[in-house]
């Protein structure tokens, strides 16, 4: 796909979504897209090579959990088992205040998302290379996050488990699920309140579901 192919694509799953971006963050993505197609070559990136792929199923897909995201500037965010950068670098290009965390245990993906964010020219966002069973074992980390989001991590209940540890006070997790939650073996922790929000099909991304837990709001249940 050309150059003013894929912009032409990323340009309508942007109307699509109804996020209107900038020059410069549409560039950014669009250079990340064709990145992430020459590092594939070699390093297993994803499971979708094609640059018009990483737009449709992970630029876009990503970028759809924005309205998830508190409204505040300077949000910490994490974004566990990151990958190629899905769904944090999509979220930083978009929302450049977000304070971006993107933990990855792959040697060969860190050093890509070192080298994307430098690409990029980002600000405010770094890699840190450690396994998601071990982060307990890093006290900086824990509490530290007012969001927290990882995609093809673990099945929700277990996600929930590993993840919830980093969120602070009135954090919340932002975990998309595809078609299907998988809920069985477990739900939310006492004092948490999990939503399942649904996001229709369009003609570039699929039906998908994006599982939210937050805090409960105790005082408006009494």
């Amino acid at each position: 796909m050309s150059g003013s192919a894929l912009a032409a694509l990323l340009a309508q799953g942007l109307r699509e979504i109804d996020l209107p971006l900038g020059d410069t963050p549409i560039q950014q993505l669009l250079l990340y897209a064709m990145e992430i197609g020459r590092w594939t070559e070699r390093v297993n990136l994803t499971g979708f090579r094609e640059p018009e792929r990483v737009v449709r199923e992970g630029i876009l897909r990503s970028l759809r959990l924005l309205p998830f995201l508190p409204e505040e500037e300077g949000v910490p965010l994490a974004d566990v088992g990151s990958g190629a950068g899905f769904p944090g670098i999509p979220l930083k290009v978009a929302r450049p205040d977000l304070r971006v965390t993107l933990i990855e245990a792959s040697r060969r993906k860190a050093t890509f998302l070192i080298h994307a964010i430098r690409l990029l020219g980002l600000d405010g966002i770094s890699c840190l290379r450690a396994r998601v069973e071990a982060l307990g074992e890093q006290p900086s980390l824990l509490g530290s996050f007012r969001v927290v989001t990882a995609r093809a991590l673990a099945p929700l209940p277990k996600a929930i488990d590993l993840l919830v540890p980093l969120l602070a006070p009135g954090g919340i997790l932002v975990i998309p699920q595809g078609r299907v939650a998988e809920l069985s073996g477990g739900g939310p922790p006492e004092g948490q309140l999990l939503e399942l929000k649904h996001l229709p099909a369009t003609t570039l991304l699929p039906e998908e579901t994006v599982a939210v837990l937050r805090p409960r709001d105790v005082s408006r249940e009494t």
